[in-house]
């Protein structure tokens, strides 16, 4: 639903008066919001409902999304993010933990990393049109207008999850357990797992992909206007699908995807490290699409990967309890992001070097994470 808006999101921070240095900070409390929330909503999916708790993420969305369509200064547009911060806690580790039992319901247990690619190879197929509309609104009638469309994608959405999402993902009773004792056996199995503690790790490292998320519309504009930059990025969402696709076909086995986690990193990594030197747009493209390609394949082979370490009674929980964790190292690293470039030109020299460091940590990190990769529980 954001990605409606994904491409005029920066310049219209910008135009309400928003240096990058104020981008990343409203984007590190919304992580804080989300990390506030993370568990709580896991706890509450998995003793009471979670097709409950994916409904109230929608809603949330809805409200956060028309908060920025009136968005005049960096207050509200900090009352947006923080409301669609409490709505990606509301989702996160829930959805992939209704997907996973309800595949386990219908015994397609051994589907989820198909499934999972599967979503990436449709988000990828759909995020390119989105935003070469969201872009052509935004240049006709003015940058808040995506706002709307994306408020009206994220209604969609919950009348979808309201007519079609039932019960086959929710935890069965027999196994239910209350809130509690969710939390604890969460905690338990992230500490007697080396899978889930490395996991875990992997999606900490993950986090210095933040860097690109706000920084590449001021930096492609040396070469596009703002009304041309969905027309740049549409090549970057083609990555995400040409992702879902290899790691499908890959058909990596359960629980086996932690040498594919690493390379996902690596790829990710030496796609923004490079960047910021590319010469002349079209190899910026290229090597945007180098970076999203290994950010796209993250995420459906860890989904999958963590999943298969958890049992159901708990994986709504897990889920929100592991991106907790990771989500702290995402605030942290916008902070830090937000800290360094605070009384910086938004200059691309300046981008540069964000980008060069994000990525090189990045990479090293990968190293690290391979030589510590534990062996298939």
């Amino acid at each position: 639903m954001f990605m409606v808006a994904a491409t005029t999101y920066v310049p219209f921070l910008q135009s309400i008066g928003l240096t990058l240095s104020d981008v990343s900070w409203v984007n590190g409390w919304f992580w804080a919001a989300i990390v506030v929330f993370e568990v709580v909503t896991g706890m509450w999916a998995d003793s009471h409902s979670r097709i409950w708790t994916i409904r109230m993420g929608a809603l949330f969305f809805i409200f956060g999304h028309a908060i920025f369509f009136f968005a005049d200064n960096i207050w509200w547009v900090l009352a947006a993010e923080m409301m669609n911060g409490v709505g990606f806690a509301f989702l996160s580790g829930v959805l992939q933990a209704w997907v996973v039992d309800a595949l386990k319901h219908h015994g397609l247990e051994d589907q989820k990393g198909e499934v999972f690619a599967n979503a990436a190879i449709v988000k990828g197929a759909l995020s390119a049109p989105a935003a070469i509309l969201g872009a052509w609104i935004g240049a006709h009638f003015g940058l808040r207008w995506p706002w709307v469309l994306s408020a009206l994608a994220a209604v969609a959405g919950l009348i979808i999850v309201v007519l079609f999402m039932n019960g086959d993902g929710e935890v069965k009773a027999e196994v239910k357990v209350n809130k509690k004792e969710a939390l604890r056996r969460s905690l338990m199995a992230l500490r007697m797992s080396p899978a889930l503690r490395w996991s875990t790790a992997a999606g900490l490292a993950f986090n210095m992909v933040l860097a690109f998320n706000h920084y590449w519309p001021r930096f492609y504009e040396q070469y596009v206007s703002v009304a041309d930059l969905a027309y740049v990025w549409s090549p970057l969402y083609f990555a995400l699908f040409l992702a879902g696709v290899v790691v499908r076909r890959a058909q990596i086995p359960s629980g086996a995807e932690a040498s594919a986690l690493v390379l996902s990193l690596v790829v990710s990594g030496v796609g923004l490290a490079a960047m910021g030197y590319a010469p002349g747009l079209g190899m910026l493209i290229v090597l945007g699409v180098v970076h999203e390609a290994g950010r796209g394949a993250f995420q459906p082979l860890t989904s999958s990967y963590s999943n298969h370490h958890v049992s159901s009674e708990y994986r709504a929980t897990f889920g929100s309890l592991q991106a907790l964790i990771e989500d702290m190292g995402a605030a942290v690293v916008l902070f830090t992001i937000s800290g360094h470039m605070n009384g910086r030109a938004d200059s691309p020299e300046n981008i540069r070097a964000v980008w060069l460091g994000a990525g090189v940590l990045l990479v090293a990190l990968a190293v690290i994470l391979y030589f510590l990769r534990p062996k298939q529980e």
